[in-house]
């Protein structure tokens, strides 16, 4: 989810738990302004009326409410409150034809001569359940409106914004290491942003520092112990050819010599390993598959001879893929070698290639491997010398560096398969 998205939903679930509470209250201050309003003009009309009484005798025998809404009724001689009371109550509306709400005064005053009179008087108030009706197709209508209008903000003015933010973002994902390649200036005014952009570009710098002092030491390394071994591996050779050796002192030194051998394969397949974890590939095509691994199986046909292990390669489709050819070469490579080495004579490897998935099949031993440390550096099932125990690891490096999985199954036989992603 984007951020402007999380914050939004948040802010909508905050105005949808907001809103209704500031209704209550507004809802509730509108009524009572209303209620005092109403009772104000019912005691403006009490004044006009008891002056009018006082003058005009005849009022003080209204015993009907009439069309002036009010009575005066004439009461017993005693002691009366003269404070104002007022209720709400409901009566039948003839244009409505339906009981309304009503606001009522009801209060007492004497005459000149001490005489006491009880005054109600009636006023039509608003009607709370039409109010309420309207208060909340108001707020929903505002509730919309505020949704909507946060939307075209988040849209128009939080996009601007959060530009600069998705320039450094886009120029992060198109970085490799060894390129040399830089951050593209951005242009914004938003401190955070700025020094956003100053510190990535400081971490890049180190990062670069760092990687390429360690491709350095890598290959010097590398290249150091290759020319050591080659040379050892060119003396023993030397000396096996002059024949000049006890046959046991031979045998020994042809053991040594499959031991810098094995050395010599292992030092490669480390810098390999470390080439590709440090993305050192970065060159990319589209590779065909098919072509591939139908090359490759024509390269390994001595071994498989020599091994006796029947290799096919069934097409029931086409797969291509970007990536890198020489680790495209490399995955297949291991993956192939892999499945003869750990073989059986009158064995079989079997290639089959659907659209998005490559499935490698072999015989072998009768036992399923640990898919939990297969994949792991120098793990070898087998204690052959033809392993260096780094096979699996390169191909799992190589399969990390782009979006594709590989999966291991044992069903009678041995199985990888390696998914690339739809199209």
């Amino acid at each position: 989810m984007k951020l402007q998205n999380y914050t939004l939903r948040y802010l909508a679930i905050t105005l949808l738990l907001v809103i209704p509470i500031w209704a209550g209250i507004f809802y509730v201050l509108i009524l009572d302004e209303v209620y005092d309003n109403i009772d104000d003009d019912l005691k403006n009309s009490k004044i006009i009326i008891v002056r009018h009484a006082f003058a005009n005798k005849e009022l003080l025998n209204s015993p009907d409410f009439g069309i002036n809404k009010f009575t005066i009724k004439p009461l017993p001689k005693g002691q009366y409150s003269h404070k104002e009371e007022f209720s709400t109550s409901k009566e039948f509306m003839e244009y409505d034809n339906d009981n309304e709400p009503i606001r009522t005064l009801k209060t007492v005053f004497d005459d000149e001569k001490g005489n006491s009179y009880e005054l109600i008087i009636k006023a039509s108030i608003v009607e709370e359940d039409e109010l309420l009706e309207d208060l909340f197709l108001a707020l929903i209508g505002l509730y919309v409106m505020l949704v909507i209008s946060i939307l075209l903000v988040n849209r128009l003015l939080l996009k601007r914004i959060w530009k600069s933010f998705h320039v450094i973002l886009e120029n992060l994902k198109e970085i490799k290491l060894g390129t040399g390649s830089k951050l593209k200036p951005i242009n914004s005014s938003i401190d955070e942003f700025i020094s956003l952009e100053k510190e990535v570009e400081k971490m890049l710098t180190r990062n670069e520092m760092i990687y390429s002092s360690q491709k350095q030491f890598i290959e010097n390394a590398s290249h150091e112990l290759q020319t050591p071994l080659a040379i050892s591996i060119n003396k023993l050779e030397l000396f096996a050819e002059n024949n000049i050796l006890p046959d046991e002192q031979m045998m020994e030194l042809g053991k040594i010599t499959d031991t810098l051998n094995r050395l010599t394969k292992l030092n490669k397949s480390l810098l390999m390993l470390s080439k590709i974890e440090n993305q050192q590939f970065s060159e990319e095509k589209n590779i065909d598959f098919n072509e591939l691994i139908l090359l490759l199986a024509d390269d390994y046909d001595d071994l498989s001879e020599y091994k006796k292990v029947k290799i096919t390669v069934i097409q029931n489709d086409s797969l291509y893929f970007m990536m890198n050819k020489g680790l495209a070469i490399a995955l297949i490579s291991n993956l192939l070698k892999n499945a003869i080495i750990h073989n059986h004579p009158n064995g079989f490897v079997n290639f089959i290639i659907n659209k998005n998935e490559i499935l490698i099949s072999n015989s072998g031993n009768n036992s399923p491997l640990n898919p939990e440390v297969i994949f792991n550096r120098l793990y070898r099932h087998t204690t052959t010398n033809e392993s260096t125990g780094l096979g699996l690891s390169i191909v799992k490096s190589i399969i990390n560096n782009y979006s594709i999985t590989i999966e291991y199954l044992f069903t009678e036989n041995h199985q990888f398969k390696i998914i690339f992603p739809k199209k």
